[in-house]
């Protein structure tokens, strides 16, 4: 196995999840069978439990898969252990370093090969209004300037939101076998009316500890009949939890929650909290999980992501509602006796 390691950098989300994906499938391909996956962060690899991952073989899979993420908070203990793992790197596993920044330590970046070091830049203005159109001209779709400007206005600036909305838009479209363009009020119509629940509804009752009323809407979510529903609601339950974890952050360095929710961040892009609603929940949360539990709850939803994803659909409910009980009265914990199969 020659490629042992990889670096994915740069502010683009949405390609960098399509990169470790075709890592991951061309990996698959080489060992034959399916890969063990491992996904740490830097702030839970303090006992070396990354290299533990990476050294150690295991009896289930032939080849190990190790991600490491938000790279660029790492400190230099951390970068000096790194370097040395790559200058003599096991060939069993493949360690994938994810980083929003353009670059990390230099000794990294000279460590992994060139070939296998790729920065993902965000779209400039003009290129994510063809991506848009791109996007749905591939289904036989149209859609209007206004629809394409109005759809920038609601995601953040990479393809990854960009992906998710434009592929609930084209399920909505096509169910109702529509043959003229999308226009501006056709999204909003969607937006508003089609969408009952998402990640996004889930989250203040999750910031409030509310686990009756979050399991209850995540089957609601499930049996809305999107078979990506899993995946979108764990991937923006993760955007949110970061966000989190950024304030948390601040308020640890001695902010104010008003200092803090202006320089809100997620993967090291500004994402300020200024909607009331939004500053309501953002409260809650901060209440309800501290800085350590922050950690832990991403840490599981990290998980729970690779779970998803590799799992069949039957197992998905089950899946979330282990999910939301650790998160919710667990605070991130490990896992006790669960009360229930499904409220």
């Amino acid at each position: 196995m020659t490629n042992t390691a990889y670096l994915l950098l740069g502010p683009e989300t949405g390609e960098k999840e399509l990169k470790l994906k075709e890592i991951r499938n061309d990996l698959r391909k080489q060992v034959g069978s399916e890969l063990e996956m491992h996904r740490f962060y830097p702030f839970e690899t303090e006992n070396g439990e990354i290299f533990a991952a990476l050294n150690n073989n295991s009896l289930f899979s032939e080849h190990r898969l190790v991600i490491l993420s938000q790279a660029e908070l790492m400190n230099a203990s951390l970068s000096g252990a790194i370097a040395d793992y790559l200058s003599h790197p096991t060939d069993t596993a493949t360690l994938v370093i994810i980083s929003a920044e353009n670059s990390i330590a230099p000794k990294i970046m000279k460590a992994v090969p060139k070939e296998n070091t790729k920065i993902f830049y965000e779209l400039f203005d003009n290129q994510k209004a063809d991506w848009v159109r791109t996007y749905f001209r591939r289904f036989g779709l149209s859609i209007t300037s206004d629809g394409v400007d109005l759809l920038l206005e609601l995601v953040e600036n990479n393809t990854q939101e960009l992906r998710t909305i434009c592929s609930q838009l084209t399920l909505f479209w096509q169910t109702g076998e529509k043959t003229r363009p999308i226009t501006e009020e056709d999204i909003q119509t969607y937006i508003h009316h089609s969408r009952e629940e998402d990640a996004f509804t889930l989250f203040p009752a999750i910031a409030k500890g509310e686990l009756k009323q979050s399991l209850d809407m995540v089957h609601v979510i499930l049996g809305s009949g999107d078979s990506s529903a899993g995946i979108l609601l764990v991937s923006g339950l993760l955007w949110q939890f970061r966000r989190l974890l950024s304030i948390q952050e601040q308020r640890e360095k001695g902010a104010s929650e008003y200092e803090a929710f202006n320089g809100a961040k997620v993967l090291g892009k500004a994402s300020a909290i200024r909607n009331p609603r939004d500053k309501t929940t953002y409260h809650n949360a901060v209440a309800n999980y501290d800085l350590d539990q922050c950690r832990a709850i991403i840490t599981v939803i990290a998980d729970t992501d690779l779970a998803v994803k590799e799992s069949g659909s039957e197992m998905v409910p089950l899946m979330l509602e282990k999910m939301l009980y650790r998160i919710i009265v667990r605070k991130g914990g490990s896992m006790r006796s669960i009360p229930f199969a499904s409220f």
